[in-house]
């Protein structure tokens, strides 16, 4: 969903934004990436395509009032609305930016701004844009990045360390835009109730080492029996899930390779490669004396100094074996073994990451990965929706650790299994029984038995 062109019929010429906030990047890059979740809200609500149109412009205007040249009252809702009003905006566009995140409702406002805002009637008529800009406001991270509303209020507590009341607020809030979320999603979702759930695999679904339990596997077969879509998002080799799809009888596109590739009956399909770094990285990496795996659409090959020992991970995680002849096709992803213990040598290979343009993640104690820009599981999953066409919005993630952050910043809402690591855990929006204990399978059947949206709320135990 793009935005209106930059000057609508009449209104503020959006390109002035640039130099507005010159000196103001971050703040500039959440009203942006606000504006992006409102256009997957207003396709996956199936709003009407003006309605859509003003719901994006809002979002990416709710925060012109931060400006500094746009200053009056010291307060940016009032500010910014002030401004727009003289710039010919559309009344609905004044009024989200007046009023989202619930801000004429702030305690201790200076008596001027209050008396601004009692002049001021809301317009009924838009008050369900309110409350989209808000929700679009609370999937943005302050200094940009689209976030899950757990993470976003963590962005919050993180910034204001000193603030205790704010982060107090900001914890009543969320759950309250969470749950106004969740009822617009019930309400669309009549004739589908189950959302589409993307799970991780390992330490999520499966401790490495065990089966499949018996809870788990019953779970996900009700769940896809109820008519609810169930992916695999993991960070494993295509081939490596291929018999645990046969065993859950999933027929939907699985994301595997962190989001690099896809695995669906017609075999896989690459979405993203490491290209020219990949040789770089691998050049890079054994040169500090560290084992690597090098993932193609093949297989998987060994780097240089790779011991047989480690193998036996391989198979302990139901990873294909890895081979020390070179595979063919591209680079989807590198893995390295480096102990997440080790933070001098983890921050070293990130800014390594960085330097050559592609991502670096930890999917597990032992495994940094790096991937392509853009080829992460939210990415991945994404494409799974729109290909199937299905809103994107309608959707649930379940994972453990860093790998699994742009799933639940991409999806409806998220859960995180109970031995999560505590950043992941942090980011989500329930937490679930560890894995040990078949959290995935008692979340499912949750959401089957509350008939989807209709059963999740904030602050529900599991």
């Amino acid at each position: 969903m793009s935005c209106l062109s930059s000057r609508s019929k009449s209104g503020f010429d959006t390109r002035a934004l640039e130099s507005l906030f010159a000196g103001h990047l971050p703040r500039l890059a959440h009203m942006r990436d606000a504006a992006s979740f409102a256009g997957d809200f207003a396709d996956s609500f199936g709003l009407p395509g003006d309605h859509a149109a003003l719901l994006v412009r809002s979002s990416l205007l709710h925060d012109v009032g931060y400006a500094p040249a746009l200053r009056r009252f010291g307060y940016h809702p009032l500010d910014g609305a002030v401004f727009l009003v003289e710039q010919g905006e559309h009344p609905w566009v004044v009024e989200g930016v007046l009023r989202h995140s619930w801000a004429g409702r702030k305690a201790g406002l200076d008596s001027a701004v209050s008396d601004q805002y009692a002049r001021r009637q809301p317009l009924s008529e838009a008050a369900w844009l309110v409350r989209a800009v808000t929700v679009a406001d609370w999937r943005a991270a302050g200094v940009g990045g689209r976030v899950s509303f757990a993470r976003r209020f963590q962005d919050i507590a993180t910034r204001n360390p000193h603030n205790p009341d704010k982060v107090r607020r900001a914890g009543i809030m969320v759950d309250e835009v969470r749950d106004r979320f969740m009822e617009r999603a019930r309400d669309f979702s009549v004739d589908r109730p189950l959302p589409w759930v993307f799970c991780d695999v390992d330490n999520t679904l499966i401790r490495p080492g065990d089966r499949l339990s018996e809870i788990n596997r019953l779970a996900v077969r009700a769940y896809v029996e109820a008519s609810g879509a169930f992916s695999l998002a993991t960070g494993k080799h295509p081939l490596s899930i291929a018999p645990l799809v046969r065993e859950l009888g999933l027929s939907t596109t699985q994301v595997a390779g962190n989001g690099s590739c896809l695995l669906d009956k017609d075999g896989i399909t690459v979405l993203a490669d490491l290209g020219g770094a990949a040789q770089s990285l691998v050049t890079a990496l054994e040169s500090r004396g560290l084992p690597i795996a090098v993932y193609r659409p093949e297989g998987i090959e060994t780097g240089n100094g790779w011991p047989e020992t480690l193998d036996e991970i391989f198979d302990r995680y139901g990873e294909i074996r890895p081979t020390r002849n070179r595979q063919c096709g591209a680079a989807l992803k590198i893995l390295c073994i480096v102990d997440g213990d080790d933070l001098r040598r983890e921050e070293e290979l990130r800014l390594l990451a960085s330097e050559l343009g592609v991502d670096c993640c930890r999917s597990d104690r032992h495994f940094l990965e790096f991937l392509p820009k853009g080829g992460n599981k939210g990415q991945a999953a994404r494409t799974v929706m729109e290909r199937a066409g299905w809103p994107v919005l309608h959707s649930l993630a379940i994972g453990d650790t860093e790998n699994d952050e742009p799933l639940f910043a991409l999806c409806g809402a998220c859960a995180a299994i109970g031995d999560a690591c505590e950043w992941t855990r942090q980011g989500a929006d329930w937490t679930v029984p560890p894995c040990t204990q078949s959290g995935v399978g008692i979340f499912l059947d949750r959401v089957r038995q509350g008939q989807g949206w209709d059963g999740l709320r904030s602050g529900m135990s599991f």
